[in-house]
């Protein structure tokens, strides 16, 4: 033992004092050795399992891209109103199934020709968010607002009413009974209702035929939309979630 630690062995000790000193030290040193191997091997698979977990983070399942997505725009959309209560643009923004009373003016967004508005009929419109009563980016610029709020918009045709068909301008064969009263209560660029949701605008008269256009009045139109914000009261709700108007897939809302 001497050769081992020249400071620890000492000749006045008897031999069992001075070996079990050694042994104590030695166990130390393995003890301390073995822990810090014992560290590192932590540290090792730490990161390696938080790279693992870096790596599985981006790994989306494609059944559920769908509600990640969605998440993400909910979360968007949050980030957003929080942003512009901040700026004091918004201190109470609308939500979904509320019922909200507003004017608003139309124009011609290239034109500037007036279109309609409500202001000058003195009746305020009222609609219920999330119903589907509005254009999409209207109403997602409406749930950024408060009551008191003014929103000026400006949408392009495939955001209102789509663009110009002319495939939807059609001649239609009339008997010669009926068109005696055709001719008589009937004008070109006269707009008439066919069915209880389908209208059309009188594009000629022949002898025998009538020519409609099926496009809707506005259709390729960029249109302007100016809105204030009057009042708004909350939909009635079942079990806590507000009800919102149904409207079945194919029919107008």
């Amino acid at each position: 033992f001497y050769p081992l630690h020249l400071k620890t062995y000492n000749r006045k000790r008897t031999y069992k004092q001075n070996a079990i000193i050694i042994v104590l030290m030695v166990s130390s040193v393995s003890l301390s050795s073995a822990l810090s191997i014992s560290n590192t091997n932590n540290k090792t698979s730490s990161s390696s399992s938080s790279s693992l977990h870096t790596e599985r983070k981006h790994i989306i399942h494609p059944r559920h891209q769908h509600h990640h997505r969605h998440r993400n725009q909910l979360c968007n959309q949050r980030r957003h109103i929080r942003r512009r209560r901040k700026q004091g643009v918004c201190s109470a923004a609308l939500t979904n199934g509320q019922k909200v009373a507003l004017h608003y003016k139309l124009t011609n967004g290239e034109t500037s020709e007036l279109i309609d508005d409500t202001s000058t009929r003195g009746q305020a419109v009222e609609i219920t968010l999330g119903s589907g009563e509005l254009f999409p980016k209207l109403e997602a610029q409406l749930l950024t607002c408060e009551v008191g709020s003014k929103v000026k918009l400006t949408l392009e045709p495939e955001d209102t009413y789509g663009n110009f068909d002319e495939k939807k301008i059609q001649k239609q064969p009339i008997l010669p009974e009926e068109m005696v009263q055709v001719k008589e209560q009937v004008q070109p660029g006269q707009v008439v209702q066919l069915a209880p949701n389908v209208i059309a605008k009188v594009v000629e008269i022949g002898e025998d035929s009538l020519t409609l256009d099926f496009n809707h009045p506005l259709a390729g139109l960029k249109l302007t939309f100016e809105v204030d914000v009057i009042a708004v009261k909350d939909a009635p709700t079942l079990f806590g979630t507000p009800m919102v108007k149904f409207t079945p897939p194919g029919q107008p809302r």
